[in-house]
Formats: structure tokens, sequence, C-alpha cells
């Protein structure tokens, strides 16, 4: 794919616009029926054009384009429910897809397609969509070449096997700085941290790898992370074995860094298995240097956050604690912190918590130089 259109602007298509750099295709529109038609899209993600239109007209827009790619599976889901049903999105994204199809555009989807109504109308219609793959194919072959899973039966002696994996992996990823971005709460900035993180680190001429955990690695070019793409096709209880894995793919490719963000917030939640996972795969990464991104009123959440990564993290203390600019609160609804606010809650955290350094989330990557002296300092 070389001329690119994508669809909505929410917070996945802002991500591919203030990175896009980072891809080797050129995003030319973005379509969206609900917000900021008439704008561009690169001045609302960074405040400067770069000629990016948010548009609801997709015909004209398909005309200079060769794929379509959807940041939405066709239903409503996450926080969209209520706009999904006003503005009749259901119906609006099959026209915009057999569209795309008609153009002959390559359509791609960076969210598995679960929806059987939606799949059904897709078979009808003869319309393929793309689910790009989230593991590389070495990666995924090392998975189940070098980790020994045992097969499903006794359950006692499955649960026993693992100890023996445990046991084996403990001396590995031990040539590689491991950094690992969490956060207090979802939607803080830990994508645009990790990867401004990782675009610092590359132009600095280090050698980086980023397992990317939003549902979009692949458009950059680096392996997936996303526990609801991977559970797609591999047994939950192997995720943080991939984790692990994909740390010694890094590793083994000559990489100086490999960037972890988390998925959604670090603190358990209600659902046992996910905060089962959490645990899991944190201790599976073993971070070097962690850096995690707070709220405003979060303090009580990160120490407990702190607590959590000291625990199973094995991080005295965190290498930075970012704050966001802006947050989201709803639908494409956000809360915007004025510079006093945001270096008053600098100042409150410097105050408060022990790290070594507090930025927002934007200016991370210009701590991209300091890692290394502080790594080996921690590694001493």
């Amino acid at each position: 794919m070389d001329n690119v259109v994508l669809y909505p602007f929410n917070k996945i298509t802002q991500g591919i616009i203030r990175f896009r750099d980072l891809t080797d295709f050129t995003v030319r529109a973005v379509i969206d029926f609900v917000l900021h038609k008439g704008k561009d899209a690169a001045e609302l993600v960074e405040g400067q054009a770069a000629g990016i239109p948010i548009t609801d007209n997709f015909e004209e827009m398909f005309g200079i384009a060769d794929t379509l790619i959807l940041n939405d599976p066709g239903t409503s889901f996450g926080n969209n429910e209520g706009v999904y049903g006003e503005h009749n999105l259901s119906q609006l994204w099959r026209l915009l897809v057999a569209s795309a199809h008609e153009h002959k555009l390559r359509i791609i989807s960076v969210h598995e397609i679960i929806d059987r109504p939606t799949l059904d109308w897709l078979l009808k219609n003869g319309i393929t969509i793309e689910i790009l793959p989230q593991i590389p194919a070495s990666l995924q072959h090392r998975l189940h070449t070098e980790y020994i899973f045992p097969s499903t039966g006794d359950e006692v002696a499955t649960y026993l096997s693992y100890f023996d994996i445990d046991a084996q992996i403990t001396a590995y990823n031990r040539n590689i700085c491991k950094v690992g971005i969490f956060a207090t709460r979802g939607c803080l900035g830990k994508f645009t941290a990790q990867m401004s993180l990782f675009r610092a680190l590359r132009q600095a001429g280090e050698k980086v790898q980023a397992i990317i955990t939003e549902p979009t690695a692949a458009l950059f070019n680096q392996p997936g992370g996303d526990i609801m793409k991977f559970i797609a096709h591999n047994p939950l209880n192997q995720y943080p074995y991939y984790i692990h894995a994909a740390v010694r793919e890094a590793e083994s490719a000559g990489c100086d860094y490999v960037l972890l963000s988390g998925q959604g917030s670090l603190l358990p939640n209600e659902n046992f298995v996910i905060a089962a996972t959490k645990v899991s795969y944190l201790r599976a990464l073993q971070p070097d240097l962690t850096i995690l991104i707070a709220g405003y009123d979060d303090d009580e959440q990160i120490r407990d956050s702190l607590d959590i990564l000291r625990i199973y993290g094995n991080a005295s203390r965190p290498f930075a604690i970012l704050i966001p600019d802006k947050y989201e609160v709803d639908f494409g609804e956000y809360i915007s912190k004025t510079p006093e606010e945001i270096e008053q809650r600098k100042e409150e955290i410097r105050s408060r918590f022990d790290a070594a350094h507090v930025e927002s989330v934007l200016d991370i990557g210009r701590l991209a130089g300091k890692l290394d002296n502080y790594n080996k300092t921690v590694r001493l």
C-alpha cells in the first residue's frame, strides 16, 4: 500500500497521523461522518496542517488512494455506542466498505471482525477485509518452538509443567534494555509516549523495537501486543510467554532497547483473568526501566502502581512519571490542560514521588539521551 485513507477520526487514527513518519505509506485523507469534517487531521493532532483532510466524501478520496484502513469493526464498541446509533454508523460503514470494494481498494481492518451479521454481509457481497497479523512469522515460530507448552487435558499436570517453562526462561533477555511504559488508567497517552521515545531513540542512532499494544502494530512494522488480537488466534495463558519471546526476538536482532506499552491501566480491575494477565506479562517483561503515566488526581493510584511495579516488575523507582496534556473523557471529547496546570502538576509529583524525571507525555523524547546512563546505573 502506498496511498491510504483512514476511517474514522479517533484515538487510533490520531496515533497513525502523529507517527506517520514511522510508516511506509502516505495518509491521503481521513473519512469521518461525525467529527471535524472540513478540518486538517494533522493540524488537529499536531497543530500544523499537512494536507490530510477529514471528509465524509469517500468517493472522491478513493480516487486518489489504493488502500482503506478501518479503525472500526463495523459495530459499536468501547464508548461509541450512543454515537453509533445516533448517526447510523453501521449502515454508513457498509456503504464505505462497499464503495472501497467497487473502487478495487485494498481494505484492511486493524480490529478483528467478529460480528456475525457483518461477516455474513461481507460474504454475501464478495468483500474481503484483511486483518493484518500482529505476530511476525519469525516470532510465531520462536513462540511455538522454543517454548514447549503443555498439551491440554490433565489440568494439574498442565499447571505444574509451566514451572519448567518458567525456570528455563529466567536466564534470557539480559543483554537488552527493557523499558516498560504503564499508566494509572486508560487513555492517558501510553502509545504516544512509547512511539515518541521510539522515534527519539532511532534518531539518536539506537537500534530499538516496540511491542505495540494498540492494534496498529503491523502498520509500523513492529510486533503487536494487543491482548484481544492475540487471543483471537492463541490461548490467553500463552500471552506472557509471547511478551517474553518478543523481547528475545528483539535481543536476537541486536536491538539496544525494547519498549513495551502496557494495555489499559496497570492497576487490577474487576476481571480476574485480565488482572492476572497484567501481573504475568509484567513478570515476563521484567523491565529495566519503568515509565508511569498518571492523571491529575491520581496520587493514590500512583502509589498503588509503584507498589505493583516494585513487587512484580522489580522496579525500585520509576525512571520517569509523565502526565498528559489532554485526555479523553467521552467519544471525541477531550479535556486539555494549560501550561500552568501542567507545570503545577509536575511540581506536585516531584515533591511527592521519587522519580528520576517528571515530564509531560509529549516531552518524553528529550529523555532518550538520558536512558543509557540511567540504565547503566540501575544495572550496577
